[in-house]
């Protein structure tokens, strides 16, 4: 983790620490420009004015990261999920839990809840700051709204936006935004050729981007015969560069687990993390230390790698012209700073990136 320093905060990223404590403010920026970062500064900002803030994140390994980021700041945040904030409010008011719509208990009444509050009077004097906010449903926004919440919600669209997610715009009406969303414009993230890379798969990020100026390797794409000959050379890439942290981002937990497997025949199970949300004992991280981190695609998001290795681009079988095999694939490369190694095995290159040009991409058989 690399957390800048308030002196190396840029004007754009100062102004979010800079916004009113009261009312309501979205920020949004493509992936790199520093939303996460961003959410822990102005949760602590607020913290340090005297607000009673709750910093929080729909997923679990991004919440882990968040309470870890930066522990001079966060240690004295309320750090915790969405799910979990919901049902302590709610159990604390009501004294039962909230009003569901699905068995599994994920899917909450919204309309049943605010009515409820309405009748109740229950209101807030709470400030909540929400990193990647556009996975909430709407609902919640409009409850915040009813309680007199106060909301900071860091949000990115470049994704695609389901039925229990919400756009910027819907955000901003729900919780009548004081102004329109802050925009964080610089990718501070990606060296250029990744951005460049990551780029091809978002015409709309491409036409309206600033490319960033620091320069680093073309990505490669490697036709490699079998994950073990792909993970002995990231066991010697690791070795090589013990600075770097390093990212295997896989498509299934299945493959989650057996590139965990490997890489312990390989005798670097000490310097290993794997998560699996459904997993008891691949279910946290260490942020703080620097070994290879095995994560799946549904747990990326958030996240960022020195250098990042997709081990499975030959499972990315579904139509590469559609939108969500495009948007997985600009995910999987912005969450690399520095190198970006995609492999697959089988004589044919995925059709996801046939159409990449040969000065974006690198080609090599391992």
């Amino acid at each position: 983790m690399k957390t800048p320093s308030l002196l190396d905060l840029a004007p754009e990223q100062q102004a979010v620490i800079d916004l009113p404590f009261h009312g309501s403010h979205v920020i949004t920026g493509s992936p790199g420009a520093g939303k996460t970062v961003m959410a822990v500064y102005r949760a602590w900002a607020l913290a340090t004015a005297g607000r009673e803030v709750t910093l929080f994140t729909r997923s679990n390994l991004l919440h882990q990261y968040l309470a870890q980021m930066a522990p001079d700041l966060t240690e004295a945040l309320n750090v915790t999920t969405y799910h979990l904030w919901v049902r302590d409010f709610w159990r604390r008011r009501f004294r039962t839990d909230p009003p569901q719509l699905d068995e599994d208990g994920w899917i909450y009444d919204w309309s049943e809840m605010q009515r409820d509050c309405i009748r109740h009077r229950v209101g807030s004097t709470a400030h909540l700051v929400i990193d990647e906010g556009q996975k909430l449903p709407v609902g919640f926004y409009h409850l915040c709204h009813i309680l007199g919440v106060g909301v900071t919600v860091c949000a990115d669209e470049n994704q695609r936006i389901g039925d229990d997610q919400s756009t910027l715009s819907e955000i901003c009406q729900a919780v009548a935004a004081q102004a329109g969303p802050v925009v964080l414009r610089e990718n501070r993230r990606n060296s250029r050729e990744i951005a460049l890379l990551a780029s091809e798969f978002r015409e709309e990020v491409r036409d309206g981007m600033t490319l960033p100026t620091r320069v680093g390797r073309t990505p490669t794409v490697l036709k490699v015969p079998s994950l073990r000959h792909l993970l002995t050379g990231v066991s010697l890439y690791f070795n090589a560069h013990p600075e770097r942290s390093i990212g295997i981002i896989c498509r299934s937990t299945h493959t989650v687990r057996d590139v965990q497997s490997e890489l312990t025949h390989l005798g670097l199970a000490k310097h290993t993390q794997a998560y699996a949300y459904d997993d008891r004992y691949r279910n946290t991280m260490d942020f703080s230390a620097q070994p290879i981190r095995i994560v799946s695609t549904a747990s990326m998001k958030g996240l960022e790698f020195d250098s990042v290795f997709v081990p499975d681009l030959d499972a990315y079988t579904e139509d590469p012209t559609s939108v969500d095999a495009r948007l997985r694939l600009f995910g999987l490369c912005t969450r690399a700073r520095e190198d970006l190694h995609f492999a697959h095995r089988g004589p044919q290159e995925p059709a996801i990136l046939a159409s990449i040009p040969e000065s974006l991409l690198a080609r090599h058989s391992g």
